[in-house]
């Protein structure tokens, strides 16, 4: 075991004008469309500093943070410090991107890159091409691709765009959205003939006076062939198929399963899963094969159920790999497996007179999709699916025994220091995230290994080791719980001195409680804002095999909570509340309101 380290920054002596060290934003960062957003860093401890003109407050270690507007275009950040031996001055050059352009109505144009799409799109046949594009508000607009007819446009107003995480990062909700004129919006079909090739879109609008205003994208707009199937593999091991190209994640298949492809968006793929379902990958996760390629349902034509000594495994039998998704029941004693661009052929399903497993059944709610139920006798620990061959294997946990008067005793329990070789968040007074995760997640083992639990490090010291690793090396090492420990910081234009503090995040449903009940002790005993409990779609929260669950004890940007992270006291207590928050969920199993624990004389930070 390595020993602990804690990372101190002596402060600058004041024996010469103040020093002025600036974090973020670093020189030349370019911000969102943002009114306001933060700056942090560090001066020489009892200087005076300003922002801008603004007074801003230093803490007695030197830490700053402010919160400062920002205008539009290039923008100075101009700090000054005083102290008795001098003055300083630190400027800093950023950018802030513009919020919204507007075209004044004494003049007609389209704005000049604003056609969407913008990028290479092939669908197939009578499926809708949605076509926008800024510019003179009140008049009229049309459209046409190639040398086809002309489609009118409607001047439709469109809230600006924002980011949504700081809906997450501020509490107030969301602002009342700001509306921007301008924006023209009109659809065809693509043709049923198939007959696009590489065409241009063109944009016109028109004046009160007839006068005409061009413009047009590249050759960007193709039909899909649909003569003949488009065949790929997937060849990424860490594949994401999302909603919508460059949204939502929502199925990480395995690679080797072959799909079919229909359409393309950019530097996506559109693959077919089941009737209407379908899904976006990136291009870079496929391999098109040669053309001739057939691709036919699988036939799902068995399962069984097979007991083993520390988990049930239930094998599906296909004629061939496809992309599957495990829905657990809220109850925690139901799975559902969609199997995608299948159909069942299961006279038999093979189950143990008693075990683990109730009952499976099976239903064909799509002509391309199977569905397998699978009730258990009781909740379920965790579980875990992957390809054997053409034999789909899950492997369904029970929950451990557990002893009431030693509930760790012997579970094996992986702590995940959050980032390396990346650094992570930097605190003002350049206090690395990665350096505070992993001291933090030393306390963490050291008081489990008293209680008697096996632990494991995802990643020790500086360590590099990948964010899909990671999870990987817990299952490997079989582990019962999986914790990740991180330090928060904010995205630009969110308000860390107003929001900031503990936070805590799951994924699957039998990760809930087990994060709910840590978040209540952080909550007891950390003296911090509750930033939230959260449903959260991150990689270290995503493993099903074991719960799993992720902290952001406290924000690292903000100095006085960077002044406790840095604390050997605040990462005992961090640790104490996630002990504490696991010893619940092992021995009670539900979550009930607690008190705050009383701060000690020998505790205070």
């Amino acid at each position: 075991m390595k020993k602990l380290y804690i990372l101190f920054l002596l402060p600058i002596a004041a024996t010469a004008q103040p020093a002025i060290d600036l974090v973020y934003p670093p020189e030349g960062h370019r911000l969102p469309a943002v009114a306001s957003s933060f700056i942090y860093g560090s001066v020489t401890p009892g200087s005076v500093l300003s922002a801008n003109g603004r007074r801003v407050e230093v803490e007695p270690n030197g830490a700053f943070m402010a919160q400062i507007p920002f205008d539009e275009g290039d923008f100075v950040i101009k700090l000054e410090a005083a102290n008795e031996k001098g003055k300083s001055v630190l400027e800093r050059k950023v950018s802030v991107a513009r919020a919204r352009t507007l075209i004044p109505t004494g003049m007609s144009k389209i704005l000049s890159g604003s056609i969407s799409p913008n990028r290479p799109l092939s669908l197939g046949p009578g499926e809708r091409l949605y076509v926008s594009f800024k510019g003179t508000p009140g008049l009229k607009a049309s459209f046409r691709v190639g040398t086809g007819h002309g489609r009118v446009m409607a001047e439709q107003p469109s809230a600006v765009d924002r980011d949504e995480k700081l809906d997450a990062f501020d509490t107030d909700g969301a602002p009342q959205a700001q509306m921007l004129p301008g924006i023209y919006v009109g659809s065809t079909s693509f043709p049923q003939d198939g007959s696009w090739l590489n065409e241009k879109i063109y944009c016109c609008l028109i004046d009160s006076l007839g006068n005409e205003y061009l413009d047009s994208t590249g050759p960007i707009i193709s039909s899909w062939p649909t003569e003949e199937q488009t065949v790929a593999v997937i060849t990424d091991s860490f594949a994401v198929l999302k909603t919508w190209p460059d949204l939502g994640y929502e199925i990480f298949p395995p690679s080797g399963i072959k799909v079919v492809v229909n359409g393309e968006d950019g530097e996506y793929y559109r693959i077919r899963l089941s009737g209407d379902k379908e899904a976006w990958i990136k291009k870079s996760s496929l391999r098109i094969l040669e053309p001739g390629q057939t691709l036919a349902p699988a036939k799902v034509a068995l399962a069984r159920v097979e007991q083993k000594a520390s988990r049930a495994e239930i094998r599906i039998t296909l004629s061939r790999p496809v992309i599957f998704r495990i829905e657990p029941g809220g109850d925690g004693q139901h799975l559902r497996i969609w199997l995608y661009g299948a159909r069942a052929d299961m006279d038999w399903i093979r189950q143990p007179e008693s075990g683990y497993v109730n009952n499976i059944s099976w239903s064909q709610p799509q002509s391309e999709a199977v569905v397998l139920d699978i009730a258990l006798q009781k909740p379920f620990w965790g579980y875990r699916a992957e390809y054997n061959n053409n034999v789909l294997i899950l492997a369904v946990r029970p929950w451990p025994k557990i002893n009431p008067k030693r509930p760790f005793q012997n579970l094996r329990i992986a702590i995940d220091a959050g980032h390396s070789p990346d650094n992570g968040a930097v605190g003002p007074l350049r206090t690395l995230e990665k350096d505070v995760n992993w001291q933090t997640a030393q306390r963490l083992g050291q008081k489990l290994r008293t209680l008697g639990a096996q632990v494991y490090y995802t990643r020790e010291g500086d360590e590099a080791v990948g964010i899909y690793q990671r999870p990987r090396r817990a299952v490997q090492w079989q582990a019962d719980i999986l914790v990740s420990i991180h330090h928060n910081a904010s995205p630009d234009g969110a308000h860390p001195l107003e929001h900031s503090g503990f936070s805590t995040y799951y994924y699957h449903p039998h990760s809930r409680m087990l994060a709910a009940s840590v978040h209540q002790e952080f909550r007891r005993r950390l003296r911090l804002p509750d930033h939230g409990f959260f449903y959260g779609n991150l990689v270290l929260c995503r493993e099903p095999y074991m719960p799993s669950f992720l902290v952001e004890p406290a924000f690292i940007i903000v100095p006085k909570q960077e002044a406790l992270i840095r604390s050997e006291w605040f990462q005992d207590r961090v640790a104490q509340a996630i002990v504490a928050g696991m010893k619940r969920f092992l021995t009670e199993g539900k979550i009930e309101p607690m008190e705050e624990i009383p701060l000690e004389a020998s505790e205070s930070p």
